[in-house]
């Protein structure tokens, strides 16, 4: 028995389950000559009634006797990956024991509408031992197999708004090396293709999942992109494609001032399809990232706070997710941000702006020499102090001090900072009794973080108004603060004493289970104190936010706190904004089926079985 084509495999005395999954035929072997033979183990040792289970390679097979004959196949069911070996067979059918699955055993055909079919393989018996034949590729092409299981899935996941089917998809393709760029690409392009509500949270969430990644713990990943597929499949769910639009036809295109003001009026006709082919065309035609942005925010502008301030921010998150998957797709990522322009509240229309209106539209008559002056000069600014400016009760006064500064020659960015630092200020102040306005200081949070990243983007005279926007919205937004919420003073703990940092980082977690506000902002607060690691304690509000069936409003809370402490070198400053993500985050107490159900699919692929679970919840 010298050829060197057989191998010895070693038997599996538990079976070591890869999950795999998927919703369609997996494809048959292409023939048994160009397999390799691995030796099993003596053919008695296979019995009637009696699967064994192996490894050879990190192929998991399951083999059977059955009427005299052997067969061998994945170990793993298609559904939930519970192992075949554990499984049985009556009258060449095998039977899965968890859902009662059924399959052929000679060929793997499943029984169940829409389930995939097992992999086979051939068993030879030679001078009484028992081979299994696997292709030398076999690894790779059960990589492809998975992978291409994996997108069905993922698209079926979507489809049935399942979280767990999509966390079976997003553990699979991870294990098979998908990347998350491939990943979030997949999940964009099916959001934005079934949706007529707009740039919807799901998207949005997966968005800030790009953004965040490194900054995220590797454990976390797969919840983090769980978390934005599972809301794209909820607000798409039992919606067909949108119906298709194109860009103008032929190659040749107006100027861009002539397209520009063409955009901005079929918002504000509230034109869906002539704007959707506007920006179509722009993209189709190569126009560069700052003219679309440009065109984006002029008309988020073009209305006052748009949308509570979503129109500017989801404007800004579609290009940071073209930015993330390299503009693919652009043309059609591009569709779903006109519905925000078009939609959404346009607080000029509004009773609680009806006094701001007439105050700004002075203030925007002025507005070229306003942008002139600015460009013209160079000014610092105080960015703690100009804050607090902004949280001034006269809103003509504070109206006049942004207009002021503008003029000095200050950044415009540095004020958005000044506004985004405000919003966390109102954040954290923000009173538990005022349970049902969370959204409300959020909005002015992330809309100011949105305003700050656009001005990189795309700076323009008409963005200014955003600021003015703003403006008034922290004004018209203060009686949110009252009462105020005590914040805690620098340096001030629990009064608990802990053995390290790790220590604390877990009792932040006890005390976000069972919403302990204000403790966890104590704890967080002498975490700072005692100049422990930012990253770890970042880490782990990113972990606590990721547990809870998060809504979109914590995920901007948390996104505008972290570039925001990045940004300063005030110490205060960089301290308020993680108590605002702490409180925003601590004090929303949801459900854990997300996490419940990522937690199960990664247990499924590294071969864990859900029906021997340690504890009993």
């Amino acid at each position: 028995m010298a050829d060197n084509r057989f191998e010895v495999a070693r038997a599996a005395a538990v079976p070591e389950v890869d999950e795999v999954v998927g919703a369609g035929p997996a494809p048959a072997p292409s023939g048994w000559s160009d397999v390799i033979y691995h030796r099993l183990c003596p053919a008695a040792e296979v019995v009637e009634g009696e699967p064994r289970a192996f490894t050879v390679n990190g192929t998991h097979l399951a083999v059977f006797r059955h009427n005299g004959a052997f067969h061998a196949v994945d170990n793993r069911c298609p559904h939930m990956g519970y192992p075949f070996s554990k499984g049985t067979v009556k009258d060449g059918i095998l039977i899965c024991h968890w859902h009662h699955w059924q399959f052929d055993l000679k060929t793997g055909g499943c029984f169940v509408g829409g389930g995939d079919d097992v992999r086979t393989f051939p068993v030879e018996v030679r001078d009484g031992d028992l081979f299994v034949g696997l292709s030398p590729a076999e690894a790779e092409e059960a990589r492809r197999r998975m992978v291409a299981r994996g997108e069905r899935a993922l698209q079926q996941g979507l489809k049935d708004a399942s979280s767990f089917l999509i966390a079976k998809a997003v553990t699979a393709l991870r294990s098979a090396g998908a990347t998350p760029k491939d990943i979030v690409r997949q999940g964009l392009l099916y959001g934005v293709t079934r949706t007529n509500e707009g740039w919807s949270s799901g998207v949005a969430i997966l968005t800030i999942g790009a953004n965040m990644w490194d900054e995220v713990d590797s454990e976390d990943h797969n919840l983090f992109l769980v978390h934005g597929l599972t809301q794209i499949g909820r607000r798409t769910a039992g919606r067909s494609n949108r119906r298709r639009q194109f860009p103008l036809p032929g190659m040749e295109t107006h100027d861009v001032d002539t397209l520009k003001r063409w955009f901005r009026r079929f918002v504000d006709q509230r034109d869906v399809t002539g704007a959707e082919r506007i920006l179509m065309t722009l993209s189709d035609r190569g126009y560069p990232k700052s003219v679309i942005a440009d065109f984006i925010f002029t008309t988020a502008t073009d209305s006052y706070f748009k949308g509570d301030g979503h129109a500017l921010d989801f404007g800004n998150k579609t290009l940071e997710a073209l930015d993330f998957i390299d503009w693919e797709g652009a043309v059609e990522v591009l569709r779903p941000i006109v519905i925000d322009l078009i939609v959404r509240d346009r607080h000029e229309e509004t009773a609680l702006w009806a006094e701001s209106v007439p105050m700004l539209e002075d203030v925007f008559a002025r507005l070229d020499e306003v942008w002139a002056d600015n460009q013209n000069r160079r000014a610092g600014l105080d960015i703690s102090a100009f804050a607090q400016t902004l949280l001034g009760e006269d809103l003509r006064g504070v109206v006049s001090a942004v207009e002021a500064r503008l003029r000095e020659g200050v950044s415009c960015t540095d004020i958005c900072r000044a506004m985004t630092y405000a919003g966390a200020i109102r954040t954290a102040r923000f009173h538990l009794k005022n349970e049902g306005d969370w959204h409300a200081v959020a909005n002015l949070y992330s809309y100011a973080h949105a305003l700050y990243r656009a001005f990189h983007i795309a700076p323009s005279r008409d963005l200014l108004r955003g600021i003015f926007h703003g403006a008034v919205y922290t004004n018209l937004i203060r009686w949110l603060n009252m009462p105020a919420a005590r914040v805690p003073r620098p340096g001030e703990g629990t009064g608990e004493r802990y053995k390290g940092p790790g220590q604390m980082l877990d009792r932040l977690q006890e005390f976000a289970d069972f919403q302990k506000v204000y403790e966890a902002e104590l704890l967080v607060n002498q975490y700072l104190a005692e100049g422990h690691d930012i990253s770890w304690l970042r880490r782990t509000l990113t972990h606590i936010l990721l547990r809870e069936d998060a809504e979109l409003h914590m995920f901007q809370a948390l996104e505008a706190a972290y570039r925001h402490y990045d940004l300063s070198n005030d110490e205060e400053e960089r301290r308020i904004h993680l108590l605002a993500a702490t409180r925003y985050i601590t004090a929303q107490k949801v459900m854990k089926g997300i996490l419940w159900s990522t937690e199960n699919a990664e247990r499924l692929q590294r071969g864990e079985l859900l029906s021997e679970r340690e504890d009993d919840n």
